[in-house]
């Protein structure tokens, strides 16, 4: 299992928020009523997990998870609510359309501008913190003594000449 990134905690949480609020929302559309207390609990709960899932799973994509997360919820408010006969009608179907392509819109935008933010403060703290550069240090090179050839040939190498008085 891979350690959970910034992207992925981010798509986790969009996924289980936008599944929960629009499969409310399109139940509501349909039914004309909200689901009672407990009902929304088990919502919220199924939220959580299914964001914690897909923050364990980032190698998915986003657009099955949305898809998957709608189905879900779906089949949890159709089970609870004894309305087995309204399995799918247009305003609910409208409304997870609607829902499913919002919040994939959502999350690209948000993942560009994280990476943008992220690159940005990045590049900030390289310029802010780069490291010194050490100075040129010139050091003396400890060559041969450079001799003239004809001083070579004669024998006298030294530079030291006779002591002024």
């Amino acid at each position: 299992m891979t350690t959970p990134t910034a992207l992925s905690r981010l798509r986790g949480a969009t996924v289980g928020g936008a599944s929960a609020i629009t499969g409310v929302g399109a139940h509501a559309a349909a039914q004309g009523t909200l689901s009672g207390t407990p009902t929304l609990l088990m919502v919220a709960a199924t939220a959580v997990a299914l964001g914690l899932g897909i923050t364990a799973a980032p190698t998915l994509g986003v657009l099955p998870a949305l898809v998957g997360g709608q189905a879900l919820i779906h089949v949890l408010l159709v089970l609870t609510s004894g309305h087995h006969h309204d399995m799918f009608t247009a305003p609910m179907a409208a409304m997870h359309a609607v829902g499913t392509v919002a919040a994939l819109l959502l999350l690209c935008g948000a993942e560009l501008l994280v990476r943008a933010a992220s690159a940005l403060s990045l590049r900030a703290v390289r310029l802010r913190f780069r490291p010194l550069t050490p100075a040129a240090v010139l050091v003396p090179r400890a060559d041969a003594m450079i001799v003239p050839t004809a001083l070579r040939f004669l024998g006298a190498v030294g530079r030291r000449g006779p002591p002024f008085d």
